[in-house]
Parts: C-alpha cells; sequence; structure tokens
C-alpha cells in the first residue's frame, strides 16, 4: 500500500482555493496543498457547453487520511458536483514520504 496520497480540485476563485488550501492544511488533513491558475477549463454541464475560469488545488496527504480529507472538501465544495481526482503516489522520496506522514 502506497502511503503518500495526491488529490485535486478546482475552484472557481483563487480567494476560494486559498482558503481550501490553507484550511485543509490547518485541519491537519493534507501536508501541503498548491494552488495553480488561472486556467480554463472546457466541459458540458446539464447538456450545454460550458468554458470557465478556475483554479486548481492539488493536496499531498497521508493516504491514511484521504477518505477524511475527501468528505471535508465535499462539505465545502461550492460546486454541486466537484471534480475530485485521488490516487496513491508511485513514488515518494525517502525524506518526503517521512514528512507527509508525519504531519498532524
Amino acid at each position: 500500500m502506497t502511503e503518500v496520497g495526491v488529490a485535486i480540485t478546482t475552484l472557481p476563485s483563487r480567494e476560494e482555493a486559498d482558503r481550501m488550501a490553507a484550511d485543509a492544511v490547518a485541519a491537519g488533513l493534507a501536508a501541503c496543498a498548491q494552488v495553480e491558475g488561472p486556467l480554463r477549463s472546457h466541459y458540458v454541464w446539464e447538456g450545454r457547453p460550458e468554458s470557465e475560469e478556475e483554479f486548481r488545488v492539488t493536496f499531498k496527504f497521508a493516504a491514511a487520511r484521504g477518505r477524511d480529507l475527501e468528505s471535508w472538501v465535499h462539505a465545502r465544495h461550492p460546486y454541486a458536483v466537484p471534480q475530485w481526482l485521488a490516487f496513491a503516489a508511485d513514488h515518494a522520496s525517502p525524506a518526503y514520504r517521512a514528512w507527509v506522514l508525519g504531519v498532524r
């Protein structure tokens, strides 16, 4: 079992992305959260093509906390169907792994 997880979501503003990133770290659910953007997303919603500016948050966390982080993000997310893509890190350097697992 891989012990380090990575997950991404997108939010409609930098302020919301920064707040979610900082709050997840402060809550001890993620060791690190990075905000990127703006980026342009193109998608279909309720049968119509859409295009919006969004900001991506990438979380790094202890895999054992993954479900807690997912529930926490979904409870605070402004979208009806938030993007949540989570995966195990195939490899993390020993020092980085130890750091992620040691953050509480």
